[in-house]
This record gives structure tokens, C-alpha cells and sequence, in this order.
């Protein structure tokens, strides 16, 4: 059983643009230390599971940027 199934997925900048990772599906701390890295420029960010979707981490970004989407 592998343990390559956590997608880093980010948008960068104000382009809505979103982006997986080059080296996705990964583990789970290799994604959590990309993300953390990618959240420091103010991205979004998150990292999900590759088939279920289920996150296990938001940027503050992302966070802000789906509150602020909610019900549109």
C-alpha cells in the first residue's frame, strides 16, 4: 500500500489559476512542508487527498478566500 496520497495544490497570486504540484501524489509530510512553504508567500494553498479531496490543511489565504465565497 503506498502512502503517495496527499495532492499539493496552490493558486497563485490573483489569477485564480490553480496548480498541483509537480511531484503529486505525495506524502503526507512532504506535502505539509511544501504547503507551509508555499503559504509564506501568501498564496493559497491546501493539501488534499488525491481521490477522496478530503483536506488536511488550508492556508490562511485559502481559508479567507472560500469564507468570503460561501454562498456565492
Amino acid at each position: 500500500m503506498t502512502t503517495k496520497v496527499w495532492n499539493l495544490m496552490y493558486a497563485v497570486g490573483n489569477t485564480g489559476r490553480i496548480f498541483g504540484d509537480a511531484g503529486n501524489p505525495q506524502v503526507r509530510a512532504s506535502a505539509l512542508d511544501g504547503a507551509e512553504t508555499v503559504s509564506k508567500n501568501g498564496w493559497r494553498v491546501w493539501v488534499e487527498h488525491h481521490s477522496s479531496g478530503k483536506r488536511i490543511f488550508e492556508s490562511q489565504a485559502e481559508k479567507d478566500h472560500v469564507a468570503e465565497n460561501e454562498g456565492s
